[in-house]
């Protein structure tokens, strides 16, 4: 064994602080303070940007995004279903504990939400944007209800491009925004106290975030320009253009002879003329044309096989239209799928099938649900918390918000576990809270309780006892009447 396998391992040489020839300050400030700085510069409230491209840098940013969904029909239909799906998501308030004055903060928190201006679930349409914009900001406004308690008034949304600086500490939290009124120009001071703010920072620390809008500029540009050259391509292709042969020259020499009258010239032109100028496809649009032919000139005068008069549409190769198609289906593929709804294309193109559609839809649904969660807990910061403030309620009875699961059912797979669970063993009640949750699916109402059902029974006869055990008058006989067995005949 060598010597140094004897000596065992290296000792780990200790981490030297910095300082010294690195030139940076190795002071440590202790765990409870901060010592980096974010990744975005900004000075005097202006984000300093990052983009080349002229129209993604300040207002003109948010304007680029505004047009592309404008203009840009798949980007439309993803940003509707998205939102449509965010909104139909139901809230609900769940108390702190079981304790009465929790539950009755919880009921005040749910009135509270349905006596806004604003309907609760376009507040959250508006919000959710922020998955697309990069961030939204929302300011809210108290109220005083009849009851005493502080309520609100209104959730309002304050549009992005209005946004122009941001307020930030030393750490790069957010503490304030400067808006700037579009009718008189004027900078509106907005607290981050009095605003409901949502970023999506995954990939920039930027105060405004980098939304999917962002990842579709550059394929929304090439998809306007190749439509714009599929539309110059239909217009210059001269397929189908008719083009009418004629002796015209031989015409003119008559003219010039005297032979031929230029009425009559120009009567022989005209059927010619006419059906050229209105070559529109129709079932009343013909003509005949005289079918003498072209003779030659030597002795014998050999007839040709060239009319003089004719007509006939102009024909050519396909060119590149059926590659700009398939250019155009491919960009519009690829934004549906940065959207994540590529399921709104399947089957378009005869490509697809019912099973790739619905994993992708359920893939869709987990990223509402994840938008959902996020607002949730924004919800929980931005909203509750200064409720509570103002209306100086117990902190430690202060509830959390529950949103519904938004998820594809497909009932056939709902009934079809149930009926494998039945044939179990495991049959299901009709109290069972799941038999309400089919008939939601189906659109049907909530099914009467077990106790209605029986009352029904015993109010048509066709059940002896009443719910409460008594015998069911309903059920006797005409005529006949209880038999009252006495005390004491009973004990003998």
């Amino acid at each position: 064994m060598s010597s140094k396998s004897r000596r065992g391992p290296k000792p780990i040489a200790k981490a030297q602080p910095l300082g010294g020839s690195t030139g940076v300050d190795a002071t440590n400030p202790g765990p409870f303070s901060s010592i980096g700085a974010p990744g975005t510069a900004i000075y005097g409230g202006q984000i300093v940007s990052k983009e080349n491209d002229a129209s993604l840098i300040g207002r003109q940013r948010y304007i680029t995004f505004s047009n592309m969904v404008a203009n840009t029909s798949i980007v439309a239909a993803g940003v509707r279903y998205f939102t449509n799906l965010v909104s139909k998501a139901a809230w609900s308030v769940d108390p702190a504990d079981d304790s009465p004055a929790a539950e009755e903060l919880a009921e005040m928190i749910e009135e509270i939400m349905g006596d806004m201006t604003s309907p609760w679930h376009r507040v959250i349409k508006r919000l959710s944007m922020f998955n697309m914009y990069g961030f939204a900001v929302a300011e809210w406004t108290a109220k005083r209800r009849e009851d005493g308690v502080i309520g609100l008034l209104d959730i309002e949304p304050r549009s992005q491009k209005t946004i122009e600086k941001w307020e930030l500490d030393e750490s790069g939290t957010v503490t304030g925004f400067v808006q700037t009124d579009p009718q008189s120009g004027k900078e509106i001071y907005l607290p981050r106290g009095k605003c409901i703010y949502v970023v999506d920072d995954t990939l920039d620390d930027s105060p405004e975030g980098l939304g999917l809008f962002r990842h579709l500029v550059k394929i929304a540009k090439r998809l306007e320009r190749y439509e714009l050259l599929e539309g110059w391509g239909f217009e210059t292709d001269l397929r189908g253009v008719p083009v009418g042969r004629g002796p015209f020259t031989d015409l003119e020499v008559m003219v010039q002879n005297g032979t031929l009258s230029r009425s009559q010239a120009t009567a022989l032109k005209a059927p010619m003329l006419d059906f050229i100028e209105n070559h529109n496809r129709s079932p009343e649009l013909g003509m005949l044309l005289d079918s003498k032919t072209y003779q030659t000139t030597d002795e014998r005068n050999t007839p040709s096989a060239v009319r003089q008069w004719d007509v006939e549409l102009l024909s050519g190769d396909p060119q590149s239209m059926e590659d700009m198609h398939i250019a155009i289906e491919r960009l519009n593929r690829e934004m549906a799928r940065v959207l994540g709804v590529e399921q709104l294309l399947l089957g378009s193109d005869s490509s697809g099938s019912h099973a790739l559609s619905r994993d992708k839809t359920q893939a869709f649904g987990l990223m509402v649900d994840s938008t959902l969660k996020e607002m949730k807990e924004v919800m929980e910061r931005d909203l509750l918390n200064p409720l509570w403030e103002l209306n100086g309620w117990d902190p430690e009875l202060k509830p959390t918000f529950k949103i519904e699961k938004i998820q594809y059912r497909d009932i056939e797979q709902v009934t079809g576990a149930l009926e494998q669970l039945a044939r179990a063993g495991a049959t299901m009640d009709l109290n069972d809270p799941a038999v309400n949750e089919i008939r939601s699916i189906l659109g049907l109402s909530d099914a009467p309780e077990q106790e209605e059902i029986d009352m029904d029974l015993a109010l048509n006869g066709m059940n002896p006892m009443l719910p409460d055990g008594t015998p069911n008058p309903a059920a006797m006989g005409e005529g006949e009447e209880e038999e009252i067995v006495e005390p004491e005949e009973e004990s003998k």
